[in-house]
């Protein structure tokens, strides 16, 4: 399960999941997976948000570190989906933050669902977020590793601490998260070196360090060896 949906019937609806056709009672939320899909009437009569585990890490943490849902972190039987009624504030309220940033409406419905049911939302908040961390923060790294940013942007875009972050680096690789950016862009580097006819600038650029020099000199620490010299070595051999 790598995909939530909420879906916000503001009325009477129906949902499509699994070859069945689902009655969904007006003010309600849907929790499921991405193969839930509500029967169009009218794009209005419905809120439709997308979550990814990612998105919902920061609550996971914060959560953990209070201690607020260790209790309900084992093996539960999870619903095709599951229905939590809502009343219009909550959401208007829900709308309102969709306007602002992606995570903020995705955070207030799932605390939301957690006061209507405890339990259910807090191990599926664990099965969801929990057991796919190392694949949720690897994916998310996988993808952004050559941005040119500095670990707070980092953290940022996922929506925890700086601080917090490299605790979750520490406790999952062993290594702070600049690190672990460094040895990756740098492994990256001399994938390219050996396997593409890129000048060492390009591959510098390439693999997310600010100029040649740069690159250079954090390859020569870390591999005793300068770039030219290490490809010109495999050509030899």
């Amino acid at each position: 399960m790598n995909i939530l949906q909420f879906i916000l019937f503001k009325k009477n609806g129906t949902l499509s999941l699994d070859g069945k056709i689902h009655a969904i009672p007006q003010n309600h939320i849907v929790v499921s997976d991405e193969n839930a899909i509500p029967v169009k009437k009218n794009n209005d009569d419905f809120v439709f948000i997308t979550c990814y585990p990612v998105n919902l890490l920061p609550l996971h943490q914060d959560l953990i570190s209070q201690a607020a849902i260790l209790s309900c972190c084992k093996p539960f039987k999870k619903n095709i989906y599951k229905t939590v009624p809502v009343d219009n504030s909550v959401i208007e309220s829900t709308e309102k933050l969709m306007t602002m940033e992606k995570s903020l409406p995705i955070c207030f419905l799932y605390l939301y669902c957690l006061g209507i049911d405890k339990y259910y939302f807090a191990s599926l908040l664990c099965q969801f977020v929990g057991v796919n961390i190392n694949n949720t923060l690897l994916e998310f790294f996988e993808q952004n590793y050559i941005n040119q940013w500095p670990v707070s942007r980092y953290a940022k875009e996922l929506g925890i601490s700086t601080h917090k972050l490299n605790v979750i680096f520490y406790q999952k690789y062993g290594m702070p998260v600049k690190q672990w950016l460094m040895e990756k862009r740098l492994k990256k580097g001399g994938e390219l070196l050996l396997t593409s006819t890129m000048r060492v600038a390009d591959i510098a650029l390439e693999c997310g360090f600010s100029n040649h020099a740069h690159f250079t000199a954090l390859f020569r620490r870390r591999f005793q060896i300068c770039p030219s010299l290490f490809r010109a070595a495999a050509k030899r051999s």
